[in-house]
């Protein structure tokens, strides 16, 4: 990571912002399963070299996210898919 160098599509302040984002797209998707999704794909976990967009930094020491929250609203998409 290169301080002032590194690209994101957007820049969040802390974890509890970017898991706000994640868990907001997810109850997009939740709401939408009925009308048939039921699925959607971070194609990022980790950062890579510049770009920081991961739910991770490059080296998997730092998860950037609430994993609690995140495990949360991602089982309650997927069990409702049982249904």
């Amino acid at each position: 990571m290169v301080p002032d160098h590194n690209w994101g599509y957007v820049k969040f302040n802390s974890s509890k912002e970017v898991t706000d984002e994640y868990v907001k797209y997810a109850n997009q998707l939740y709401k939408l399963i009925p009308r048939g999704y039921s699925a959607a794909v971070y194609t990022q976990t980790t950062d890579v070299e510049m770009e920081v967009n991961g739910l991770m930094t490059y080296d998997r020491k730092v998860i950037k996210i609430d994993e609690p929250r995140v495990k949360e609203i991602n089982t309650k998409i997927c069990n409702s898919l049982n249904k």
